[in-house]
């Protein structure tokens, strides 16, 4: 809740079909017609759009912002109401912070021209669908990226980083989400470079927690806000509840300036690229900003670059991948790590400890079998979990006697 009492809500109006210039006009002149205070997120709406969204008002009883005749902000329609009632003005379905309502077709009263309908959708049919890049910054190990590509069926484009040892760009291939994969801590601080058509946005994992809101960041870079007509005759506190509405909102970049190393002014620029203007080159100065390579942000826009020949990674059958992973090995001087590498170094150790495993497996299966076991069960589960081991040591004994021939 702001200081006026208000508190923003956002809502959308979509529809089967794109708006032709008339319909856009009309859906202007709704919101104008109903002295609502608010904006249009993405600016005015146009012909070709099949989603518009819009920012409103609402105050603690749900009800949403209108100008009266002096041009002040005074409770108006429930939330809920306007919601149905501009879907069945403007024939499409609509959702105000979480309430959705799709008026029947037959009572809807603003529609597109019905021979035109069936142009548009047929433009609909021919359209092609939108492209998705994905870049990725970080300190990757190969085996992270197979594992990354085979639980996404995402193929991969390697490039090394000359600047920094052990730094990759990733071009990823397909709609993956780099965020959802549980990568090492010592892959971060890193970077996506996200283009969806010309939407553009960049996100970042410090380190830390995948969990903790405070290690992810995101910045998406959209056209500005376009006030409701009907505020031209706001007054002036209704204009400065319309700015708490519209204004762009800070991105936090202290947690991100601090793992990038970024000083001061380094960090200034990076405000600076953030909240301005989107460009076709804004992914690639928002690379160098952070101190990353200007490549990421070149192949998030083309997605090929001239300068470099990347490693392809296909995506691995899921199982492939786990044995690459296993095959790693650990590092650190714990036990367990001293351990892992020893038996990546001697593998025979591992069919020996699988012999052990099976044997162990059969001897409790046989004894969970043995009638007046009241503990049956925990041994038949303690037989299948020896018998699991020893499968996966087998499996990589073989595959680690594979890598070696």
């Amino acid at each position: 809740m702001n200081a006026f009492g208000w508190e923003p809500v956002s809502g959308q109006l979509w529809w089967p079909w794109p708006l032709d210039g008339p319909g856009a006009r009309a859906l202007v002149r709704e919101f104008a017609d109903r002295s609502l205070l608010g904006a249009f997120a993405a600016g005015n709406p146009a012909a070709g759009q099949t989603v518009v969204e819009f920012l409103l008002a609402r105050d603690p009883s749900g009800r949403v912002a209108v100008l009266d005749p002096d041009g002040a902000a005074v409770a108006g329609p429930d939330y809920r109401m306007l919601a149905q009632s501009l879907s069945l003005a403007a024939g499409g379905a609509v959702d105000i912070d979480g309430f959705e309502y799709e008026a029947p077709a037959a009572d809807a009263a603003l529609e597109l021209d019905p021979s035109d309908r069936g142009t548009a959708l047929d433009d609909l049919d021919v359209m092609a669908p939108p492209v998705l890049r994905t870049v990725m910054v970080g300190r990757f190990r190969r085996e992270d990226l197979l594992m990354f590509g085979a639980l996404n069926s995402a193929p991969l484009d390697v490039f090394e980083d000359d600047g920094e040892r052990g730094r990759r760009i990733v071009v990823v291939h397909g709609g993956a989400s780099p965020g959802l994969y549980n990568w090492p801590e010592q892959a971060k601080p890193m970077a996506a470079f996200v283009n969806l058509d010309g939407l553009r946005a960049v996100e970042a994992w410090l380190p830390g927690p995948r969990k903790d809101p405070a290690n992810n960041f995101w910045h998406a870079w959209q056209p500005q806000p376009k006030p409701f007509p009907s505020t031209e005759r706001a007054s002036a506190e209704a204009l400065r509840l319309l700015g708490t509405l519209i204004r762009s909102a800070d991105p936090h970049t202290g947690d991100l300036a601090r793992a990038f190393g970024l000083d001061g002014q380094a960090e200034a620029r990076l405000s600076e690229l953030l909240l301005g203007e989107d460009s076709e080159d804004v992914l690639a100065q928002t690379a160098e900003a952070l101190g990353l390579p200007r490549l990421a942000g070149e192949l998030a826009e083309s997605g090929q670059s001239s300068r470099a020949v990347p490693e392809h990674l296909p995506a691995l059958p899921l199982g492939k991948a786990v044995l690459e992973l296993m095959a790693t090995p650990m590092t650190g001087s714990s036990p367990l790590a001293r351990w892992h590498r020893r038996v990546l170094a001697h593998p025979e150790l591992l069919a020996g400890s699988a012999a052990v495993a099976a044997g162990a497996a059969a001897v409790l299966l046989r004894a969970s079998g043995r009638p007046l076991r009241r503990n049956g069960g925990l041994l038949r589960a303690g037989a299948l979990s020896l018998a699991a081991e020893a499968a996966s040591e087998l499996a990589l004994y073989g595959y680690l006697k594979f890598r070696r021939r």
